[in-house]
């Protein structure tokens, strides 16, 4: 992706994590880039192309930023430390997280990514609970990866929201209190 693209990205990220993937435009991002619209539309004929590409790139971060859990000591302890640097990062909810409440009102190939993003966060959370534990049955393992990756994306956004990013904290221990 070359610059103005990758700009254009990054713009519509920050923009859905303030406000959701219908509350920007391709003009808001031209303007606050001080280019044309054309200059938009040249790189992403339609917003739909723009929501692939971002959820792809920020789908790949996340999961890059992961790496293989069996490079962790303690997989699952990592994965919420991963949480917790989005959230000061970019003080805000996950993208993803975002983007899956307004699910029902975003093109198809979007909630597709998004379903691949959730997939694969369950996938490597069963991998690092398997590592991390291997007496746990698989299928609690199944079941503790989903549960601890919806707590997760619940408190980011709790936490966003109030502004209280310890929250995220206290339900990362209650997850290894629950789960050890």
């Amino acid at each position: 992706m070359n610059g103005t693209a990758s700009s254009i990205v990054e713009c519509a990220l920050r923009m859905i994590r303030e406000g959701g993937y219908h509350s920007f435009s391709f003009r808001q991002i031209a303007t606050e880039l001080g280019v044309k619209s054309a200059s938009i539309h040249y790189h992403f004929p339609t917003k739909e192309a723009l929501g692939v590409a971002l959820t792809q790139r920020y789908t790949c971060e996340f999961l890059e930023g992961l790496g293989d859990p069996d490079s962790h000591g303690k997989p699952l302890d990592f994965y919420i430390k991963a949480f917790q640097k989005s959230l000061v990062t970019h003080q805000s909810a996950c993208v993803c997280g975002v983007l899956a409440a307004e699910a029902g009102r975003l093109p198809q190939p979007v909630r597709e990514i998004l379903e691949e993003f959730t997939a694969k966060n369950i996938q490597w959370l069963k991998k690092g609970l398997t590592k991390q534990f291997p007496e746990m049955a698989l299928k609690k393992k199944s079941e503790a990866a989903a549960a601890i990756f919806s707590a997760l994306e619940g408190a980011i956004t709790f936490a966003a929201l109030t502004d209280q990013p310890s929250h995220l904290d206290k339900v990362g221990r209650w997850i290894k209190d629950v789960v050890v």
